[in-house]
């Protein structure tokens, strides 16, 4: 099990060590047009989550003006990292009910007399408050790590590059 474990951590730590590389390389030569062919065809799962206007599933955040609040490296370091910086309102949740089962998902609003929660697959459950025996918010996010092995470098620049150009 350790060397798997090293293996790992070396593969993160060389990563990281590429963030800002990777992230001048997208601003000099990414192809906006080209990450939004990326992007609509489906490339890396990124449209199974997030919307781009019309273009995308809202489970995760909406992208459609990612590139006037996040640099290259931030947007680099999302899909590399997903879980290092987690956007507000996408916390992970552990919602364990009354009837022994386990719930996870994004809390989508939360009343009196209970929380809506929407699971990986987009799907709502209400859960009322006197069936809720704990909550835990997690530390890890919904989009899973390793997402970036679909794409190669240069696809990856203009993904970013496109990400971007999106104000």
């Amino acid at each position: 099990m350790e060397p798997a474990f090293n293996a790992a951590m070396a593969a993160t730590e060389a990563k990281k060590s590429k963030l800002d590389a990777w992230a001048q390389e997208a601003a000099r030569s990414g192809r906006p047009e080209a990450g939004a062919k990326h992007f609509a065809a489906g490339k890396g799962a990124c449209l199974a989550c997030h919307q781009v206007g019309a273009v995308g599933r809202a489970l995760g955040p909406d992208l459609s003006r990612i590139g006037a609040i996040r640099t290259e490296r931030e947007l680099i370091e999302s899909i590399l990292f997903p879980s290092n910086t987690i956007a507000r309102d996408y916390e992970l949740h552990a919602v364990v009910t009354s009837d022994g089962r386990n719930h996870v998902g994004l809390i989508k609003s939360r009343g009196a007399d209970g929380l809506v929660l929407m699971d990986a697959a987009g799907q709502l459950l209400t859960l009322p408050t006197t069936t809720v025996v704990s909550e835990t918010q997690l530390e890890t996010s919904l989009m899973p790590g390793g997402l970036d092995a679909a794409f190669t470098p240069a696809e990856l620049a203009d993904l970013v590059a496109w990400l971007r150009s999106l104000r």
